[in-house]
């Protein structure tokens, strides 16, 4: 078995937890959940190796989605919700980190 590295760790994590969140509220695994999954593990793991300072290929469908979300993205009844959560959550990253 081949050992994963950081990213692919980490994405495992994120990928776990949603699956335990969609097993609690009785989500169905069918292929469009899994496709949800797997364009949700790309993403991460790009923003990841990105972060890291590795040199990527881009993934198309990575592309693909994020165009279209941005197209939408500011009509989308929880934008408000999202961009202030993160707003909220560096607030209390920084003031917890000093």
């Amino acid at each position: 078995m081949q050992k994963l590295n950081n990213s692919e760790i980490k994405v495992t994590e994120v990928i776990s937890f949603i699956l335990e969140q969609f097993k609690n509220e009785k989500v169905n695994h069918n292929l469009e959940v899994t496709s949800e999954l797997i364009l949700i593990a790309r993403i991460l793991h790009q923003r990841f190796k990105i972060n890291n300072g590795l040199k990527i290929k881009e993934d198309q469908s990575v592309i693909l989605a994020r165009e279209e979300i941005l197209k939408e993205i500011k009509n989308d009844e929880y934008y408000e919700l999202i961009k202030n959560f993160i707003k909220d959550y560096r607030q209390f990253r920084d003031k917890t980190v000093n």
